[in-house]
């Protein structure tokens, strides 16, 4: 592993477009936010993340010779859809699902609207629609207000441009993996976290030393936990994630943070055999999103912490290790709601639990 003075070092390189993530505090721009970098702990997981963006924005044939459910209930069809784009793109939220005003009778199509996990201050969004041939079955993505075909990883990339968002993503691919080029060491991420300080805010992934239910998870101490990574990416497979907020066609999958695993049961219980198809154009198979509905998380995204928090929770035994994604000014709104830089408060060093 890298030397400290190494690593300090690494924080001289330029942010890229690109922006491959380092778990190291990044370099300090003139803005509230601090951009990610690449490090040599990035490198490994590209090509994974490669074949995972494939699959899950539906570039993969899903044609396997066998025939495609045609579906006829435009609310069946958004419960496959809008909740399989959600559950394997974790950098964004979801703003918009609903039915398309630019469809014929008896067709399937659904409008989304997302915008960056990290970021909506931006402004930065995007809207598409998903529509099944009605011939073919075939899964396709349009432009909202008509019918022109879309690539959907081009309206992605104009998203990803965002450092935040191109870090998350990075961040997300090495979960349940081992070893130091991958696995930042405890020690190391804490030496950071005190570096930080109590000025700003930090967004991190949480990774558990193993497999935990929500309820394990909430009966030690912890921070919010008001979202879960069910199902680590692998090199085929994509990631799957839920959090607890309003789900698109889906009431039985409404709830607090405290049954948030049961809503994702839910809303794998309502999937039949049939939507084995759709669900292939995201990369995900039936019989991956049952086991993923076990309760069972691998961690999950910590958005806007206080370090000393963090710190705290990196010690216990049941966390393998943390991912710092981003750090900014911890702000104390003013009376414009303009952010006005302050300390946490100390009242404020508390794990739940």
């Amino acid at each position: 592993m890298a030397g400290r003075d190494e690593l300090l070092g690494l924080m001289e390189i330029p942010v890229i477009r690109t922006a491959y993530l380092s778990w190291k505090v990044p370099e300090i721009q003139e803005r509230p936010f601090r951009s990610v970098m690449f490090t040599r702990w990035s490198r490994p997981v590209l090509a994974g993340l490669c074949c995972a963006t494939l699959m899950s924005c539906g570039f993969l044939d899903q044609d396997r010779g066998e025939p495609r459910h045609r579906y006829s209930d435009i609310t069946e069809f958004g419960h496959v859809v809008a909740n399989a784009f959600r559950i394997t793109h974790p950098e964004y939220s979801l703003t918009r699902a609903d039915w398309a005003w630019e469809r014929e009778e008896g067709e399937m199509a659904v409008e989304l609207g997302i915008e960056p996990l990290l970021g909506p201050e931006t402004g930065a969004s995007a809207n598409f629609l998903i529509r099944q041939d009605s011939d073919s079955g075939r899964l396709y993505y349009t432009e909202p207000y008509g019918r022109a075909h879309l690539q959907v990883e081009n309206v992605l990339h104009e998203l990803d441009t965002l450092p935040d968002t191109t870090a998350l993503t990075m961040t997300l691919r090495r979960l349940g993996r081992s070893g130091a080029e991958t696995v930042p060491a405890k020690k190391e991420v804490d030496e950071v976290l005190k570096e930080i300080g109590r000025t700003k805010d930090v967004t991190a992934v949480v990774e558990w030393k193993k497999p935990m239910t929500a309820e394990d998870v909430r009966s030690r101490k912890h921070l919010h936990f008001d979202n879960a990574i069910l199902a680590p990416p692998t090199r085929r497979d994509p990631i799957v994630y839920w959090d607890y907020s309003p789900r698109p066609y889906c009431q039985s999958c409404q709830g607090s943070s405290d049954r948030m695993t049961q809503s994702f049961e839910a809303w794998v219980n309502r999937l039949e055999p049939s939507d084995e198809p759709a669900l292939r154009h995201f990369g995900l198979s039936l019989d991956r999103l049952r086991k993923a509905a076990s309760g069972k998380s691998y961690g999950y995204i910590e958005q806007d912490a206080n370090p000393v928090l963090l710190r705290k929770l990196l010690k216990l035994n049941h966390v393998k290790t943390m991912y710092i994604v981003r750090t900014r000014d911890h702000c104390e709104d003013d009376e414009h709601g303009e952010c006005v830089p302050a300390a946490w408060p100390k009242d404020d060093d508390q794990l739940y639990g």
